[in-house]
């Protein structure tokens, strides 16, 4: 069983490293995966800031049809567009793209969350 704080942390660097990019084509889609996982984790704050990246830049999106993400999370309707971001990158793809990038996390933070939020407090809408 995966790490829910690993992936979390995972994906808001894969967030932060594709937004610092000229084309942060995958910024939003790393951040619904990072927010899926702070849910799991139990880091609703984190959840909750990439909801409002993701928002900030596109308020049409998929979550701004929800409350919130755990919102989002437990409609059926949106199962569909969660299995799409599993397979534009799965946890083990995001552990090798952080390999890549000379950023891998050894082991979870004693506070994840505030990793998390540290990694994302950078981002603005695209």
């Amino acid at each position: 069983m995966r790490n829910h704080e690993i992936a979390m942390l995972s994906f808001a660097r894969l967030a932060r490293i594709s937004h610092e990019t000229p084309h942060p084509l995958g910024r939003d889609r790393f951040l619904v995966l990072a927010g899926r996982e702070a849910c799991m984790a139990g880091w609703l704050e984190v959840a909750e800031r990439c909801r409002s990246l993701i928002l900030a830049g596109n308020m049409h999106h998929f979550l701004s049809q929800s409350a919130s993400f755990p919102d989002a999370l437990r409609d059926d309707g949106k199962v569909g567009y969660f299995t799409t971001f599993d397979s534009f990158c799965s946890f083990e793809q995001a552990e090798h793209l952080l390999l890549q990038n000379a950023e891998p996390f050894e082991s979870s933070p004693e506070n994840a969350g505030e990793a998390a939020l540290s990694e994302l407090a950078s981002l603005d809408a695209p």
